[in-house]
């Protein structure tokens, strides 16, 4: 892993750092990060100019600065960051730290006042504000997503603590909001861009057990081990990502994600959009009812009558199924997935169709719920979702294959579907 990204993920308290249990990443966390960086590089700037104060030497060094400048540009375009938006972004921070400066330098000229006591600027300062640059970019990275989200307008409050700082002004801050905004990731992400940054972002929903399921804070399920063995077969950090079925290719198009593992099935609609890994697993949709009355629901006909209440997570390949296939039956829209087999428990609808690793799942844990069907409906595999004409493909491919061949996809199926994972 590059040092950048070792950097980042060492500072106590951020959610992204590998945990016991591994958990959705805060997206507030992830900005707050970012000026939390930018305050530390603020924060030194009364010693830098304590130095030049006392050397009489200039505030502003253009040399120094255009190298920082072309150098952090020419970072930001490796890891597929808007060169233009990052050179606004690291133009405002150093006028900010020019600002602050020339307060000190100014206070200190016009009240006869001696600067404080400092540290070296070439053997101590200096390398703090190149290891705080070298975690700067990996920070904007994974937080481009949320930034880009948010209007300037609306970010400019989250700046308000960076005004401690003396010469720091409002005009300066407008600046640097409109600058975050801008950090958008401009294309898939590369093997080179996953190095640099040194983490995987995972899109997952938490809501699809055994896949993806999220309990407590804390996520399980055999996506959540996949992505967690192929981060640590990349030698990178995984980070998960909360998506949801409804958003999940809008998700994906945005690049809130480097990849998305939630047993996601496989379908021409998401195929024309989007590269998938080698199917690992394949399933079917498949009836699932209260055990009493399962023998009412043999078959799709008995199903489609008026009457019969199914219901139907919203966004994914069920309700898309339940759709094109239901016209006479009721549908029941629930949105969260986790619920929702709860519903037919309680009777508030009669049959919902999934797919058949779900209802093996759900039967397990609702004895009072069983298959109407021996034979789903539909086959279709489960697969890792990517960025269309990503090169990511072939290397996910390259490690998950083997593992299909040796059976051991199944058997860590089996070892979630017994809640083991």
């Amino acid at each position: 892993m590059g040092r950048s990204a070792w950097l980042f993920l060492g500072v106590v308290g951020l959610a992204v750092r590998l945990a016991a249990a591994p958990q959705f990443v805060s997206e507030t966390e992830l900005v707050d990060r970012v000026i939390e960086l930018i305050d530390r590089r603020l924060a030194l700037m009364p010693e830098v100019a304590a130095v030049k104060f006392r050397h009489q030497q200039p505030i502003a060094d253009p040399v120094r600065e255009g190298v920082v400048l072309a150098q952090s540009v020419a970072d930001a375009l490796a890891m597929n960051l808007e060169g233009e938006a990052a050179r606004g972004f690291f133009s405002v921070q150093i006028r900010l730290a020019r600002a602050v400066q020339e307060h000190g330098f100014e206070r200190w000229r016009t009240r006869a006042e001696s600067p404080p006591p400092a540290r070296d600027l070439v053997t101590v300062l200096r390398p703090q504000l190149d290891a705080i640059g070298r975690e700067m970019l990996p920070a904007v990275y994974l937080a481009s997503p949320a930034l880009t989200q948010l209007p300037a307008a609306t970010l400019r409050p989250r700046l308000a603590p960076l005004l401690r700082q003396p010469g720091v002004t409002d005009a300066l801050l407008a600046e640097l909001a409109a600058a975050l905004s801008a950090l958008r990731i401009t294309a898939a992400p590369t093997w080179a861009t996953l190095q640099r940054v040194g983490v995987l972002r995972v899109g997952t929903t938490g809501d699809y057990a055994p896949f993806s399921e999220e309990r407590g804070g804390e996520l399980r399920g055999l996506d959540i081990a996949l992505a967690q063995a192929l981060a640590q077969a990349w030698g990178v950090r995984v980070v998960f990502v909360r998506t949801s079925w409804p958003t999940l290719m809008a998700d994906l198009g945005r690049r809130r994600f480097d990849l998305a593992a939630s047993g996601i099935s496989v379908t021409p609609e998401r195929q024309r959009v989007a590269d998938f890994s080698t199917a690992y697993l394949f399933d079917g949709k498949t009836p699932i009812a209260r055990r009493a009355e399962a023998e009412r629901f043999p078959s799709l006909e008995k199903i489609d009558r008026p009457g019969v209440r199914v219901i139907v997570n919203p966004g994914g390949t069920n309700e898309r199924f339940a759709r094109e296939h239901l016209t006479r039956a009721t549908l029941v829209l629930h949105p969260d997935n986790r619920t929702i087999f709860e519903e037919i428990v309680a009777g508030r609808a009669d049959v919902m169709i999934t797919d058949g690793i779900e209802v093996q799942l759900q039967t397990r844990r609702h004895p009072a719920l069983a298959a109407t069907m021996a034979e789903p409906f539909t086959r279709a595999g489960k697969a890792i979702l990517l960025a269309p004409g990503s090169e990511l493909t072939a290397r996910v491919n390259a490690w998950l294959e083997p593992q299909i061949n040796r059976g051991e996809i199944t058997a860590q199926l089996e070892q979630a579907l017994a809640g083991k994972r």
